[in-house]
C-alpha cells in the first residue's frame, strides 16, 4: 500500500501548487521545404536548448534521441521524446525555465516540435507559454527568437505562400493581385500583415522590429503607394490598406460577407510613428495559433509522446506486480498531467479571447469614429469648394457617377456622411450592376440624400411628401421587403455585419418588376438610429422573396 501511495503522491501534489495561471501566449508552426529539414532544424531546436537549459545536454539530445535532465543538478528541466512509425517521426521538446519570480511559481516553458510526415514536408513548431501567479501584470507578447533565426537559414511556407523572416516589400500592381488572392485564400490559417508605406518607403512601424517579433505567425507584407491603389481597387476601399495605414487581414475572411471592422486597420497617428503598434498587433495574432490542434496543422506537443510512450512501456511491463503498477501509475501521471495542462491552457485562450473581445470594440469604435470624421471632412471640404454652399447648404457639389468601380469613391464624396453603403452592396453593384441602371441608381441615391435623410433626421409632414415626390418622379418606391415585417430577420440573406452588430434589411427602395437587372434594381436597407445614417446593405441585385 505505501508503494501505491508513493506513486500516487504526484498526482496529490499538483492540488497543491501556488495560485497560478497558465497564460498561453504564443503558438508558431509552418512547413519547411529545404532538404534534410528534419535533422537541420531538429538540430537548430536543440542547439538552442543547449543556451537556455544551464550546462550541457546529454549526448541523446545530440542524437535526436529521447532525454531528460529533470533532476541533473544545475540543468533546467528539459526533455525530448521522439517517436517513429509507418506515418513518419516527430521529435518534441520542452524547457521550463524560472520567471522573475520563481518563488510564487513563475515559470516559462517553451515546447517546440519537429514532424516528418510520410509523403508530405516537414513541418516545425514553437510554443511559449507562462505560469504566473494570478492577478499579474499582462505581459509583453512575444515568440521564441529561436523562430526568426530558424526563418533566417531555412525555407518556410504557410497557407501554399512563402514566408520569410522579414516583412516582403510589394510595389507593384501584379504583387497586388497575388496579395488580393492570399486575402480571400479559402482556408487561409494565418493572419495577414500589411502595413503601407509612402513613397520614401516610410511606415508608421518599424518594419524590422514587426519581423523580430511575428515572422512565422503571420504573412507580413509592406505596401508601396501604387500597390495600395491596386490593392483597393482589387478589395475597395473599406478592406484596403493605404496611406501608411497598417491593417491585420484575420483568417476565414470570405468575400462575401467579409466586414471591414473585423480586420482592424491602425491610421497614421498625429504624431507620426506608433510605439505601441507593434505589441498591438502582437496580442492579436500570436494567440491564434493555439487554435490548431487537429489534422495537417496540429501542434505536437511532448506530452502527447510521452503519454505514447509511456503506455506502450505500461502494456509492456514486466516482472513483479509492484514494478508493472508503478509503470501503469507513470502512464498515468503522464495522461493526467497533459489533460491538466491542456484545461490551463483553454482557460487562458478563454481569459484571452474574453480581453480580444473588448479590444476588438474598441477597435470598432474607434476605426467607426475615424471613418466618420474623414468622410464628414472630405464632404464638408468639398461642398465648401462651391461658394454657394456657405449660404445654401442644399446646393450639393455633385460629379457624374462614370461606373460601378466608382461607387464607393462617389458616395463618399457625393452624398456625405448619412449614407452608407456597405461592402456587400459595393461588391454587388460591381459584379451584377447593369450600366442602363447606373444613372437611375445615382439619381435615387441623391434624392435619397436631398429629401429622404432630411425627412429621417428631422420628420415632418412636408418632409415625408417631398421624399416621397423625389422618389416617385423617378419611379421609385419605398417599402418593406415583407408584408410580415418580421420575416427578413428569419432571411440570413437580408442581414448585413455593421461591425459588432447584425442589422437586418427590413426595407428596400425598389425600382421595375424585372429580375433582370438591366430593367430593375434593390435598394435594401436598415436604419441606423443611434448613429442617425442610412446603411445600404444589399444592392442592385433581387434578394429572393416569398414570390421567388
Amino acid at each position: 500500500m505505501t508503494q501505491l501511495a508513493d506513486g500516487l503522491r504526484p498526482l496529490l501534489e499538483q492540488f497543491e501548487k501556488p495560485n497560478t495561471q497558465v497564460r498561453p501566449v504564443s503558438r508558431v508552426s509552418f512547413s519547411l521545404t529545404d532538404t534534410n529539414a528534419f535533422e537541420t532544424s531538429a538540430n537548430f531546436a536543440v542547439a538552442w536548448l543547449a543556451s537556455k537549459v544551464g550546462g550541457s545536454l546529454p549526448e541523446e539530445a545530440h542524437a535526436l534521441a529521447s532525454f531528460d535532465t529533470y533532476g541533473v543538478d544545475g540543468l533546467h528541466p528539459c526533455h525530448a521524446a521522439r517517436l517513429d512509425d509507418s506515418a513518419g517521426s516527430i521529435w518534441a521538446a520542452r524547457i521550463d525555465e524560472p520567471g522573475s519570480n520563481p518563488r510564487a511559481g513563475e515559470t516559462w516553458s517553451t515546447e517546440l516540435f519537429v514532424e516528418r510526415p510520410v509523403g508530405g514536408l516537414v513541418r516545425f513548431g514553437a510554443q511559449l507559454m507562462a505560469r504566473r501567479p494570478a492577478g499579474s501584470p499582462d505581459l509583453r507578447p512575444s515568440r521564441p527568437r529561436l523562430v526568426y533565426d530558424l526563418l533566417r537559414s531555412l525555407s518556410a511556407e504557410a497557407d501554399g505562400e512563402a514566408i520569410h523572416e522579414a516583412a516582403v516589400r510589394l510595389t507593384t500592381p501584379d504583387e497586388a493581385n497575388s496579395l488580393a488572392r492570399l486575402i480571400y485564400r479559402p482556408q487561409r490559417r494565418l493572419p495577414i500583415v500589411v502595413a503601407s508605406t509612402d513613397y520614401d518607403g516610410w511606415a508608421q512601424l518599424d518594419l524590422d522590429h514587426l519581423a523580430v517579433r511575428l515572422s512565422g505567425a503571420a504573412h507580413l507584407y509592406s505596401a508601396g503607394p501604387e500597390t495600395s491603389w491596386e490593392l483597393t481597387r482589387l478589395v475597395g476601399k473599406r478592406m484596403s490598406t493605404f496611406n501608411g495605414g497598417v491593417r491585420i487581414y484575420m483568417p476565414g475572411l470570405v468575400e462575401e460577407e467579409e466586414d471591414p471592422y473585423q480586420h482592424p486597420l491602425w491610421l497614421i497617428p498625429a504624431s507620426g510613428k506608433n510605439p505601441n503598434l507593434i505589441n498591438q498587433l502582437a496580442e492579436r495574432i500570436l494567440p491564434l495559433g493555439f487554435q490548431d490542434n487537429e489534422g495537417e496543422t496540429r501542434f505536437w506537443h511532448i506530452g502527447q509522446l510521452r503519454k505514447a510512450s509511456s503506455a506502450n512501456a505500461a502494456q509492456a511491463a514486466t516482472g513483479s506486480e509492484t514494478e508493472q503498477l508503478r509503470a501503469q501509475v507513470a502512464a498515468l501521471q503522464d495522461v493526467i498531467d497533459d489533460l491538466q495542462e491542456q484545461l490551463e491552457i483553454a482557460a487562458g485562450l478563454e481569459r484571452i479571447a474574453s480581453s480580444a473581445e473588448k479590444a476588438a470594440q474598441q477597435d470598432v469604435q474607434r476605426m467607426q469614429g475615424e471613418i466618420s470624421l474623414l468622410k464628414s471632412e472630405n464632404y464638408r471640404l468639398r461642398s465648401l469648394s462651391d461658394n454657394s454652399y456657405v449660404v445654401d447648404q442644399t446646393a450639393n457639389v455633385d460629379r457624374v457617377l462614370e461606373s460601378y468601380d466608382d461607387l464607393e469613391d462617389w458616395a463618399e464624396q457625393v452624398l456625405g456622411p448619412q449614407i452608407c453603403i456597405h461592402s456587400k452592396a459595393l461588391k454587388d453593384c460591381r459584379k451584377n450592376g447593369h450600366p442602363d441602371m447606373l444613372g437611375r441608381i445615382a439619381d435615387t441615391l441623391i434624392a435619397i440624400r436631398d429629401y429622404w435623410i432630411p425627412f429621417r433626421l428631422e420628420g415632418g409632414l412636408d418632409k415625408k411628401e417631398a421624399a416621397e415626390k423625389a422618389l416617385a418622379a423617378l419611379g421609385v418606391d419605398d417599402e418593406a421587403c415583407f408584408t410580415r415585417r418580421e420575416k427578413a430577420a428569419e432571411r440570413p440573406d437580408y442581414s448585413i455585419q455593421d461591425g459588432t452588430i447584425r442589422r437586418v434589411l427590413h426595407d428596400h427602395f425598389k425600382y421595375g418588376n424585372s429580375r433582370h437587372n438591366s430593367e430593375q434594381f434593390r435598394i435594401y436597407y436598415s436604419w441606423d438610429d443611434e448613429n442617425r445614417r442610412l446603411i445600404i446593405g444589399k444592392m442592385p441585385s433581387h434578394l429572393p422573396n416569398d414570390m421567388s
